[in-house]
């Protein structure tokens, strides 16, 4: 693994392209140029307190610096920046007892954990100045971040008792006489007024925060429900608030417009309609559960245009890592980005913990072909580029047809490969989906429009085929 290096600062903000409105483009450039985002995250990337003990409340720490050397080393521009919303609550071999957090505990009077109350009128400090820090430290070696404003999973999913009495905002854990007992209290519409008006005041603090960098984006929360049928409701009517309340706060105080988001609702990817169909700027779709093997991480479905899509296995494939996904995503006009429960530890990576922690290696050959996406993605006229499957003989092709064609190949040994290609000049190359294996470009000469085929260098295994046009 090469040494990390510092990249030039991240350039934007990012708006989404006009021309081509599956990828951002940086706001304000005379042309444009289409920005691929891929990266791996994990929830302890902004606080600390997490461990693979269940049953205990650690204040471990994630070497931020370090996880930055990570994404530097492969090739990852790309950050979801955790917001865990409880001081203490555990998910299935993990304690999360998150701290910092944006309100200062001064008591009078303890929470459940023991330690002082929360005073939700008032705003921590440590919290701002290291979110700041992070997105700043991130933005001075090219990565983008996107701060997540809420947290949905941890109050309606995570184990309880703690999945509720766990949150700053539930029965006895502040001051200010708040007590949500369920998300429905918390992201639901109708809410209380004063739990919307400290939602608010939050969200102009974190936009004060970090409104001026240019690498930012805002996810508005991590799997928030989406099934009114369901006991937990529907926090699609809050999540579009949110989002509209970003959008006028920049407006009102003369913010620089970014992207926000809005992620998959969680358990039922029902609710995807609810992402492609509202207000944010980029969505990040979800799992079905009547599927044991889910399109979006085996065959994902093309990018129709409406959304930038980032796709991320922490919402349907959480645990799994396949380098041939990461191409398969972004040759389908998406954005790859991995849910990487091996670097919880970043300097210091965790033993392996068979069936609950992968060792640090499992997602090396993800995380390198991810990074190959990325460093093609530069070299490409992304913009101009959409998902092209009928043209290639596999299925799987981003083009701008007659200038450049990306096509995959799933077993080089055995399956031949045809592309529909227009007359032309190409300069004609192969690499392995690791982007290590490279093998120089030749000229290929198209008279006619139709179909070419093709005989990958490779002996077996996947294989990516580039194709772009030479001027002569």
């Amino acid at each position: 693994m090469s040494l990390p290096t510092q990249r030039d600062g991240a350039a934007g903000p990012l708006v989404v392209a006009p021309e081509n409105p599956r990828y951002f483009a940086v706001a304000g450039t005379a042309e444009p140029c289409a920005v691929l985002l891929t990266g791996s995250h994990v929830w302890n990337n902004l606080h600390d307190g997490l461990g693979p003990d269940p049953d205990v409340c650690g204040e471990e720490a994630n070497s931020y610096a370090a996880y930055l050397d990570f994404l530097i080393q492969h090739d990852h521009n790309f950050i979801r920046l955790w917001r865990w919303e409880h001081f203490r609550s555990s998910v299935p071999g993990f304690h999360l007892c998150m701290a910092p957090q944006p309100w200062p505990r001064t008591g009078p009077g303890v929470a459940a954990d023991g330690k002082p109350r929360f005073d939700l009128s008032r705003f921590e400090p440590l919290y701002f100045e290291r979110l700041r820090e992070r997105v700043s430290a991130a933005g001075e070696r090219g990565i983008y971040v996107s701060v997540m404003l809420f947290e949905g999973f941890c109050l309606s999913h995570s184990n309880p008792p703690w999945s509720v009495k766990g949150h700053p905002f539930a029965a006895g854990n502040n001051v200010n006489e708040i007590a949500v007992a369920s998300i429905r209290d918390y992201q639901v519409m109708p809410l209380d007024k004063r739990v919307l008006t400290l939602q608010r005041a939050y969200i102009e603090k974190t936009l004060a925060t970090v409104h001026d960098l240019a690498n930012v984006l805002y996810e508005v929360a991590n799997e928030s429900v989406g099934d009114p049928r369901s006991e937990e409701g529907d926090s699609t009517e809050w999540q579009y608030l949110v989002v509209a309340y970003v959008k006028q706060v920049e407006a009102e105080r003369g913010y620089v417009s970014h992207p926000v988001g809005m992620t998959f609702q969680y358990p039922d990817a029902s609710a995807n309609a609810n992402l492609f169909d509202g207000p944010a700027d980029w969505v990040s779709p979800g799992f079905t559960r009547a599927v044991a093997d889910d399109p979006w991480y085996l065959d994902p479905p093309p990018n129709d245009g409406r959304k930038v899509v980032i796709s991320d296995t922490d919402h349907y494939a959480a645990g799994r890592a396949d380098p041939v996904w990461a191409w398969k995503t972004f040759l389908r006009g998406h954005h790859p980005i991995l849910m990487d429960y091996g670097i919880i530890d970043v300097a210091a990576p965790l033993p392996e913990i068979p069936g609950r922690l992968p060792a640090y290696d499992f997602f090396e050959p993800t995380r390198d072909a991810m990074g190959a996406t990325r460093r093609l993605a530069d070299r490409l006229p992304l913009g101009a580029m959409e998902p092209c499957g009928e043209l290639s003989s596999t299925g799987y092709a981003l083009a701008d047809p007659g200038r450049a064609y990306v096509v995959l190949i799933l077993d080089a040994g055995r399956q031949p490969l045809t592309v529909e290609l227009e007359p032309g000049a190409y300069a004609c190359g192969w690499s392995s989906i690791d982007g290590r294996d490279q093998i120089a470009h030749d000229r290929l000469e198209v008279a006619h429009p139709g179909p070419v085929t093709f005989a990958p260098p490779m002996p077996f295994g996947p294989a990516v085929l580039c194709l772009t046009e030479l001027f002569t």
